[in-house]
């Protein structure tokens, strides 16, 4: 039992020193480092600036909140209902996918 923990304990060392998160329990990689995500982020809204705009009113409902969320790889737009705004075309295809275009 005791050589299972220090081989798991190795093993855990070494994907951390890759940058890995790890769940200590299961010991399985846990995906991208925050790092990671924040570059991944940061790169979409570059493509996201380039993209054509699209200029579009979500319609406001009584009783719903007055603003969308829309993320795409972790870039984020809060989109406020009733007012003309304009945005890239991705996000209008994620609108258009979530059915509220």
């Amino acid at each position: 039992m005791a050589n299972q923990t220090a081989g798991k304990e190795k093993e855990q060392k070494k994907t951390e020193d890759k940058g890995a998160k790890v769940n200590r329990t299961t010991m399985k990689n846990k995906g991208l480092t925050e790092k990671q995500i924040d570059e991944i982020s940061k790169n979409t809204g570059k493509l996201l600036s380039g993209e054509d705009k699209v200029k579009l009113i979500i319609p406001k409902i009584d009783g719903e909140s007055d603003y969308v969320e829309c993320s795409i790889n972790g870039y984020n737009y809060v989109i406020k209902k009733g007012e003309l705004i304009s945005v890239p075309r991705s996000v209008v295809e994620v609108l258009r996918n979530s059915k509220l275009l």
